[in-house]
């Protein structure tokens, strides 16, 4: 079994792509947190105010989006600079773990680029491999016109592969075109789903059926599709841009967060490690450790893949129906205040939530998924942060009497919602939390970040 499993490693790395690396993170992307520090270290910084997705005003008509391939030790288009812009870089994991020599790559990069509209939306993927590095530019145009919502737009890597299929499966390509639409289905967005495969692979073959899997996709979900051409840099890459609309106004009103509001986590945290210690388990020199414990059951990991692969346009349905209309006030105990994506993240979210809506939230439950298989992870370092997510784990904020209609409606269409805590007050941000913390998550730069109590139960 392990010689198979190496077998299948080795025609991954062959292609170009890592196909392990992302295992003891959960995912081959630069954490939001990790990211943000990196652009602190950077002086004069104007030209980048980094979110979780960008928008802007929906005319009825969609934007017109010119794609640019860079290597990245280039700089942006002169003649584009002007532009909105929403980007993805694949770098070394030597630059991606020194926030130094990533801050510098950034600044290289995207650092000529005038304020008028910031970089919001960027994603850094990480490889081995240093002939595989790029990255994309996609230059937005937008449209004038009567404003009827708004539109959002997302950018997306395939932040993990499935080692057990072959590199032409359609879940691997699903992966990446999934996770580009999540964002947006927490915004709220319904209508206009449209999706820019960012693909690339070294032989026309193997082009052929990743466009095939991607036209499968789109027509099993009804999705738009722009034809783009591949990267042609001759690496296998899965990724995408998406972008849909929403005639709400979109809940990221991190402003109106006041004191006594709650916190909803739409799914248990921790549903992405069953899959790193299931990968582990077919690495025949990692058996020791593993016997520790019971391996896998392969309907657990069948069910997280199906989960990366299956977009949930419910959430969407669910988030808009409780949003304000377009243009009107927002309403504060019958409104959805605020979301925010946890994904391979994990509790890292809670920290960046904190931060952007300048608020101490208190967490007083944290409930994990095979919460023993966590703590096993943990203690053997398996996984650095057990937390990490799949699709469909996100937070919500609403207010107390909100919260219960929220959580009923998520029911309906099995998530499995809770409140895990509320905000305490306005002052700075921090997130106060019991020390159970430290049995999901190994990596200590991250626990050290916690306000750790031992009077939450």
């Amino acid at each position: 079994m392990a010689h198979d499993f190496w077998q299948s490693i080795f025609k991954y790395q062959n292609l170009g792509f890592d196909p392990i690396g992302w295992i003891s993170n959960c995912s081959n992307e630069v954490d939001n947190l990790t990211l943000d520090k990196s652009f602190e270290k950077i002086k004069h910084n104007s030209w980048a105010d980094l979110s979780w997705f960008d928008s802007f005003h929906y005319s009825g008509k969609s934007p017109d989006i010119t794609r640019r391939i860079y290597k990245v030790n280039e700089s942006i288009t002169e003649d584009l600079k002007n532009k909105k812009l929403i980007s993805l870089m694949r770098i070394h994991n030597d630059v991606a773990e020194d926030q130094q020599s990533l801050s510098h790559l950034l600044d290289d990069f995207y650092g000529r680029k005038p304020p008028k509209h910031p970089l919001r939306r960027l994603v850094v993927s990480t490889t081995s491999q240093y002939d595989s590095q790029f990255a994309v530019v996609d230059y937005i145009d937008t449209h004038r016109g009567n404003k009827l919502g708004y539109t959002a737009i997302n950018i997306s890597s395939g932040k993990l592969i499935d080692p057990d299929e072959e590199p032409d499966s359609i879940v691997n390509t699903s992966i990446a075109l999934t996770s580009a639409i999540e964002n947006l289905l927490l915004l709220g967005c319904t209508s206009g789903f449209k999706i820019i495969p960012i693909y690339d692979a070294p032989d026309e073959t193997l082009l052929d059926k990743i466009r095939l899997n991607i036209d499968m996709f789109a027509a099993k979900y009804d999705l738009l599709l722009d034809d783009y051409s591949s990267l042609k840099l001759g690496k296998l890459f899965f990724g995408a841009t998406a972008y849909a609309h929403s005639t709400k106004e979109l809940p990221v009103r991190y402003d109106l967060i006041q004191p006594g509001m709650v916190l909803i986590l739409t799914n248990k945290f921790g549903s992405l490690t069953p899959l790193s210690i299931y990968t582990i388990n077919q690495i025949g020199e990692m058996n020791s450790i593993l016997g520790k414990h019971q391996s896998i059951d392969k309907n657990i990991k069948d069910e997280i893949i199906k989960s990366l692969t299956q977009p949930r346009f419910s959430l969407g349905k669910i988030i808009s129906k409780y949003c304000a209309g377009f243009g009107k006030e927002f309403d504060t105990n019958a409104n959805i205040v605020s979301v925010y994506p946890v994904g391979s993240d994990g509790i890292l979210a809670l920290l960046n939530l904190a931060k952007i809506s300048n608020a101490h939230i208190i967490v007083n439950e944290l409930p994990i998924i095979h919460e023993e298989l966590a703590k096993f992870a943990t203690d053997e370092f398996l996984v650095s942060n057990s937390t990490a997510s799949t699709n469909g784990c996100h937070l919500i904020i609403s207010s107390e009497e909100l919260a219960p209609i929220i959580l009923e409606e998520l029911k309906k269409h099995n998530f499995e919602p809770q409140i895990i805590g509320f905000v305490n007050d306005k002052e700075k941000p921090m997130v106060t939390i019991n020390n159970n913390i430290n049995k999901y998550v190994a990596a200590k730069h991250i626990t050290s970040l916690f306000n750790i109590s031992t009077q939450i139960a």
